[in-house]
């Protein structure tokens, strides 16, 4: 795992280290790696029209967001204010921002299902340690 992989798993395991997140991150350098992670749905190097961005988002917020914690139109405002997205001027096409793709590579792959899990067996190991 190379170094910003790592540290955004890390980062991405200490946001969900009490389940899925229940709003924005307050932290930017936390706000980076949710964004990076989201924008890492988006197909790189074609235009997506403004509702597959959405329905990719809503997608990808259910595995990482309670119901109410985070909603799609934040995230994909949050995108594109980050530069990760780039958006046509009438707003009705996006694109990844060629840019910043090493960003959004460095972090593709990292599930956050796959994180919530971990967290999970960590606290159950510790938890039978205890009883122990």
């Amino acid at each position: 795992m190379n170094d910003h992989r790592e540290k955004a798993h890390k980062a991405l395991k200490r946001m969900l280290a009490n389940g899925r997140l229940t709003a924005v991150p307050k932290r930017p350098a936390d706000q980076q790696v949710l964004v990076a992670l989201a924008a890492s749905r988006i197909d790189a190097g074609r235009r997506c029209p403004e509702s597959e961005v959405n329905e990719r988002l809503k997608a990808w917020l259910g595995a990482v967001s309670e119901p109410f914690g985070i909603d799609h139109v934040t995230l994909r405002r949050m995108l594109v204010d980050s530069g990760l997205l780039a958006r046509t001027a009438s707003g009705s096409l996006y694109e990844v921002n060629e840019a910043k793709l090493g960003e959004i590579e460095a972090v593709r792959g990292i599930e956050p299902a796959d994180v919530l899990a971990e967290v999970r067996d960590e606290r159950d190991l510790r938890k039978r340690q205890r009883e122990t």
